[in-house]
């Protein structure tokens, strides 16, 4: 009699072993799914996809490839080609001027339009410009 309760002490302890031993296997083998198998979820054209620096910032790249207009800016097209952290105090002013004389729900055009001109806006408005744009929305 106590030969069968070790035997069965036994069979249930190599049970548990083996369904610990699948559980972790199946455990590595759903996380280690490629991130690239994993759809992503579809926006609608036109739509924000809840990353909204991110969308704007992929819509200021995107500029580039369009035609440049103006708003009334066309005295910055001497900053043409400058980096974005050169600019001394009166360039920066410069470009401030315009951003504070256009309404606000054309900051976004205006600074793809700036990168589609091959401008870099100033490191000190960035901020300003981004905040204007998400008060927008």
């Amino acid at each position: 009699m106590n030969n069968v309760i070790y035997i069965i002490c036994a069979v249930i302890l190599i049970l548990l072993f083996v369904l610990t031993y699948l559980d972790r296997w199946n455990r590595t083998r759903n996380s280690s799914t490629p991130e690239s198998s994993v759809p992503e979820p579809a926006v609608p054209a036109g739509e924000c996809c809840g990353k909204h620096l991110v969308c704007e910032k992929q819509k200021l790249a995107e500029a580039r490839l369009r035609e440049a207009q103006y708003f009334d800016d066309e005295e910055l097209d001497r900053f043409r080609g400058r980096s974005s952290d050169s600019y001394d105090d009166d360039d920066i002013e410069a470009f401030r001027y315009v951003l504070y004389t256009m309404r606000q729900d054309e900051v976004k055009e205006w600074m793809e339009c700036l990168q589609a001109r091959d401008i870099e806006l100033p490191d000190e408005l960035k901020d300003e410009c981004y905040s204007m744009m998400n008060e927008i929305d």
